[in-house]
């Protein structure tokens, strides 16, 4: 028996004992090699989800939710409804919070230590991208982030050449890579002429105003042009933060102000409830170029739709998001007019301001 085994196996024959013994190592070998193919299945899949991650974190415009900050300086209703706008300009391209975008809000309430601490915590988050309302905001931000750890978009800027953040008007090419943005330079030239519509006689303006603010000097300086070429006087009281403003509308009152005027001061502009109070207190309006202060008792406003203004700024937003180069974006004077009357605050002064029927006609909204 064992000598015909033998010949079977010489032969290339097998008994049943041998074809169990067979199956048994080929069912084993079978294991063995689904098992490596499942572990080169999921070590592909796992390269391939990190390699799609690392794409979308290289690509701009991937489907990766984006984190966003917006950092406004103070909550007045300029920088508000520029806020509201940079959302809404981010909605109309696609970009949605909590759905692919993920939005954080920052406001500083017109304080610089808070400020500076907030621009470096968006820098210690390591945000995609921020937004900035204002020329404070905008220093603080681009001092803090002058090694371009987060892209910079801008808007609400009086005049980003004048900020001192590496704009340089007559050499646009000459720019801080990481930085875009928009100004809206607000119409002060137009302002005075109407206050002068408005009352023919005007000869005296009085202006508070913050001279560590590039935007609010830029304002003043041409306000001084203006007015020198109309034979009207500008009064001028500087202030250094919001405790002053009162005291300082008061000394222009006292000193024969006839109309007080407020161009793009962030200071100011926090404190003008008092500024209106020492104007009724003298029987004598206040004027502006923020429309939106109509509401607090400006007789008129003639400045820009900051709504718009931020949609603009949340459109550039967008293009650096679908994968834009900030320093492809040229920086523009971006001011849809808008103007404001208030017929209410022409009551109880004590010289004689009538607006005309042409105003009333290009006027956006009159309180009456």
């Amino acid at each position: 028996m064992k000598n015909q085994i033998i010949k079977a196996h010489k032969f290339g024959l097998c008994t049943f004992e041998d074809n169990k013994f067979t199956m048994r190592i080929f069912t084993k070998f079978m294991a063995t090699l689904k098992g490596i193919w499942l572990g080169i299945v999921l070590l592909l899949a796992v390269s391939a989800t990190l390699l799609l991650t690392d794409l979308q974190n290289q690509n701009p415009g991937s489907k990766a939710i984006k984190t966003i900050a917006i950092f406004k300086f103070s909550s007045r209703p300029l920088l508000n409804n520029t806020e509201l706008g940079f959302i809404e300009g981010l909605r109309t391209r696609g970009f949605i919070d909590g759905k692919n975008i993920r939005l954080t809000r920052y406001c500083a309430e017109n304080d610089l230590p808070t400020a500076n601490t907030i621009a470096k915590e968006i820098i210690g988050k390591k945000f995609d991208v921020v937004i900035t309302a204002s020329t404070p905001a905008l220093q603080v931000m681009a001092n803090a982030n002058k090694n371009g750890e987060v892209i910079h978009v801008f808007a609400a800027v009086t005049d980003p050449f004048l900020s001192g953040v590496g704009l340089q008007r007559n050499h646009p090419e000459i720019r801080p890579e990481h930085l875009a943005g928009l100004g809206t330079f607000q119409p002060v030239e137009d302002a005075v002429l109407i206050a002068r519509q408005i009352n023919p006689g005007l000869k005296k303006i009085g202006v508070p105003w913050c001279s560590n603010e590039t935007c609010s000097e830029a304002c003043v300086v041409i306000a001084r042009r203006i007015c020198d070429s109309l034979g009207i006087e500008l009064m001028e009281a500087n202030v250094e933060n919001t405790t002053s403003v009162l005291e300082a509308t008061q000394s222009l009152v006292a000193r024969g102000a006839e109309a007080l005027w407020i161009g793009g001061d962030n200071t100011v502009e926090v404190a003008f409830d008092l500024m209106v109070k020492a104007g009724r207190n003298g029987k004598i309006p206040v004027f502006c170029n923020d429309p939106e202060l109509v509401g607090k008792g400006a007789l008129f406003g003639l400045g820009a739709n900051y709504f718009e203004v931020g949609k603009a700024g949340g459109n550039i937003a967008a293009d650096i998001l679908e994968g834009k180069k900030p320093s492809e974006i040229p920086v523009q004077n971006v001011v849809p007019e808008k103007l404001f009357l208030n017929m209410k605050a022409l009551n109880g002064l004590k010289e004689c301001w009538t607006i005309p029927e042409n105003l009333i006609q290009r006027a956006d909204s009159i309180a009456r």
